[in-house]
């Protein structure tokens, strides 16, 4: 006998329900209106062999045109010899019940359906009950029974034929585009790829090669706007024109970005939070626990970490996740890091990014190149393109073995954040012109105040104060400033997405 305080310990609800599926010894009964294969395949991939398995699921008109539930199913449990029963327009009373019963004894039950989203994304719950305690638990299972048909390849072909007569799905609208300048923009937004999966993104070979499943680039929709008679001022170009669609897209849905990608400005999709929810799936059973519980070697726990890199937390980290997932953030991050947090949530130090900036040769001569040679701007950006943190909580003077895993993910560079990091680039660009020429004996980038993002410092003088700085020996570099870490901090860890 199953107790219903026989809890199961997984990393999510399909997990928990595989686990619990599994423990069946003659039979399974799942009842779910809203069903895809993947997920009814995934949830029973830990059947014992031999179980006899039923699955009660909804064929009704609205549920099939919109995608709740799929005709696939029946595909599924053919072939995997289970018994597929529906419920449809014929029937007088609806299906709600969400229910995973093995033995006719104990059940799982809750208000996940068997889909992605039910059993992933969506806030919801299934717990253990024994039949025996609720009756009406018991009346409710044996009433989708009787109100549900079983299907076979006569009825399969009926209900495909039938679905193959349902109208078109209308386009969904995007919210705030107005009927007086919506029309550009839907026009543009039909052309747009569907919003990517996780499943697509596992198969990107790198970020660079995603624009196909992403979005689309400025000349693409440059095109598109040549073909169509626009209004407005005559005296504005097409690439105004275009600029301004785009705008008006990222401003009115907060799924989409335009990016400096590819060498152009491209609209795209925003992906960070599909990683990221992924992500924190297989992360949720460890976040909160202390580096040295999950897995770092014990010869570190009281290794001093002062302001460096430590990357032996993040290797630990990223041991937590499932292979394919390790091998999808190593493709597509731009930039490993490992991003410390105060106890307050604030970012424990700036970060250094990029290449080390060389002003002088080895005599300290100042080389004879344009600032704009001696910035790496193009570098930075590409790194800062989808880099990837592991966040833990580490107060100034923590021993690595102490510090607290907060979260994981990858964090995008929007517009806004590009606009800002030029913004930042020409204050320096103009600080390395005033100072042509001249002994860089003293900082001259120290206490720039217009720096938003990007910041010109001195790495560490190392007792070689005598060097002027940007000698090879006393090198300078780009740092990101806390206040930009600590909210990618926030950004990765929020669950609002």
């Amino acid at each position: 006998m199953i107790s219903p305080v026989d809890t199961v310990k997984s990393e999510s609800r399909i997990e928990n329900l595989k686990e619990w599926l599994g423990k069946a010894e003659s039979e399974i009964l799942a009842i779910s209106p809203y069903m895809t294969p993947t997920t009814l395949s995934e949830a029973l991939s830990e059947a014992p062999r031999g179980v006899s398995v039923t699955v009660i699921c909804s064929w009704r008109d609205k549920d099939l045109h919109f995608g709740s539930s799929k005709l696939e199913n029946y595909e599924l449990c053919r072939e995997r010899g289970w018994t597929l029963r529906v419920d449809h327009e014929g029937m007088p009373r609806i299906i709600h019940l969400k229910a995973y019963i093995i033995d006719g004894k104990s059940a799982m039950v809750g208000s996940a359906n068997m889909t992605g989203r039910g059993m992933r994304t969506n806030i919801e719950s299934l717990l253990p009950v024994l039949l025996d305690s609720h009756p009406s638990l018991n009346e409710a299972i044996q009433d989708a029974l009787a109100g549900s048909i079983e299907v076979d390849d006569g009825v399969y072909r009926t209900f495909r034929e039938h679905v193959s007569n349902f109208p078109a799905v209308e386009e969904p609208d995007f919210p705030k585009l107005t009927a007086v300048h919506g029309a550009m923009e839907m026009e543009v937004l039909r052309k747009m790829p569907p919003e990517p999966t996780i499943e697509q993104l596992t198969q990107l070979p790198s970020i660079s090669k995603a624009l196909s499943i992403r979005g689309l680039r400025f000349g693409e929709i440059r095109r598109m706007l040549r073909r169509k008679p626009l209004r407005g001022p005559a005296s504005k170009s097409i690439n105004d024109r275009t600029t301004e669609i785009m705008h008006r897209i990222v401003e009115s849905d907060s799924r989409f970005d335009i990016q400096k990608r590819y060498g152009t400005d491209c609209l795209v999709w925003k992906i960070h939070h599909i990683l990221n929810e992924e992500i924190r799936r297989h992360l949720e059973p460890h976040i909160g626990k202390a580096i040295r519980d999950l897995g770092l070697d014990e010869s570190l726990w009281d290794s001093e970490t002062l302001g460096s890199k430590p990357t032996e937390a993040r290797e630990v980290c990223l041991s937590l996740l499932s292979e394919e997932l390790r091998g999808t953030i190593e493709r597509l991050s731009t930039w490993p890091g490992t991003l410390r947090l105060k106890e307050n949530g604030n970012a424990l130090y700036a970060r250094p990014i990029g290449p080390r900036i060389v002003l002088t040769d080895q005599e300290g001569n100042m080389l004879d190149l344009h600032p704009e040679e001696l910035l790496p701007k193009d570098r930075i950006r590409n790194e800062l393109w989808l880099p990837s943190f592991c966040i833990v909580e580490a107060p100034a003077k923590t021993n690595l073995g102490d510090f607290v895993l907060r979260g994981f993910g990858v964090w995008e560079s929007g517009r806004k954040f590009v606009q800002a990091m030029e913004r930042d680039f020409q204050n320096d660009l103009r600080t390395l012109r005033e100072n042509q020429g001249k002994p860089f004996w003293d900082n001259p980038f120290r206490g720039m105040p217009d720096s938003e993002i990007l910041h010109t410092k001195v790495a560490a003088s190392g007792g070689k104060t005598h060097l002027p700085l940007g000698h090879p020996k006393r090198p300078m570099s780009r740092w990101m400033s806390t206040n930009v870490l600590t909210s990618i901090a926030e950004d990765i860890l929020s669950h609002d997405h």
